[in-house]
């Protein structure tokens, strides 16, 4: 795989839905973007985009459950449905293309803190018609979502912080997106996973797209120590008959 073109603004899309996420959860502040935003070089388009988006955010306020479970469920379904969009357009093959997304932030909890972190661990993308869905996708999936727990970091002397990361993916063997989190404890994130399950299990309806009960159905929890992981999987071939399902949407 050869790197985009474009890596550079998807890096900076994806770091702003992480930054817009944290703030939901009630914490970072907006020298936190000043400082994540040096790390990078970016054009002075992106820094523009950037402004406008963030006078758009939302009031600092932790989302319910019900709440970042919907947000997600919007967000993957509206990514399938841009990746069917393509297909139909001849601008993407699903035997010919492959991608991979993943990052990980450490950002803190409390105002006035400066300093944050973020790692871009890999951005490769064969198709350069994939850019902009790749980065819409990458900037919204932290939106809304208020898993984690705020959490004492060695990194910000004792102070708290909340960490996430993403990974999703398109190979031989199919899709997948994983989100992890980071609880208080094993035992927070045990606790979680119930809740979670049957949250997700509350928006299968009769009235729901092919596309969002799809979703639902290949979506699995599980926590390893105090670590809480949402991953949806849809193999190979159930992603191929759902590209091809024009009544999918």
């Amino acid at each position: 795989m050869t790197k985009s073109k474009n890596h550079n603004s998807i890096i900076f899309l994806t770091t702003l839905g992480v930054y817009l996420g944290l703030v939901l959860a009630g914490g970072a502040s907006s020298q936190v973007f000043a400082h994540t935003a040096l790390t990078r070089n970016f054009d002075i388009q992106d820094e523009i985009e950037f402004k406008d988006d963030l006078d758009k955010k939302p009031d600092d306020e932790r989302s319910s459950l019900p709440e970042s479970v919907q947000v997600y469920l919007e967000d993957v379904e509206q990514f399938l449905a841009s990746l069917q969009d393509l297909s139909r357009k001849g601008r993407f093959d699903l035997n010919l293309d492959a991608f991979e997304v993943a990052q990980g932030s450490s950002l803190p909890c409390t105002a006035g803190n400066s300093v944050g972190s973020y790692t871009a661990e890999k951005f490769e993308n064969r198709n350069a018609a994939l850019d902009p869905v790749l980065g819409r996708f990458s900037k919204r999936l932290y939106y809304g979502y208020s898993l984690f727990d705020c959490v004492p970091s060695t990194k910000f002397q004792g102070k708290q912080s909340a960490d996430s990361r993403f990974d999703f993916k398109l190979n031989g063997s199919g899709f997948s997106l994983e989100v992890t989190v980071k609880k208080s404890s094993p035992q927070s994130a045990f606790l979680m996973l119930g809740p979670l399950g049957r949250t997700f299990k509350s928006f299968r309806t009769n009235d729901a797209s092919t596309i969002r009960n799809r979703i639902i159905e290949n979506t699995t929890f599980r926590s390893e120590n105090d670590q809480v992981f949402v991953v949806t999987r849809l193999p190979r071939g159930s992603l191929e008959s759902l590209l091809a399902d024009k009544n999918a949407q």
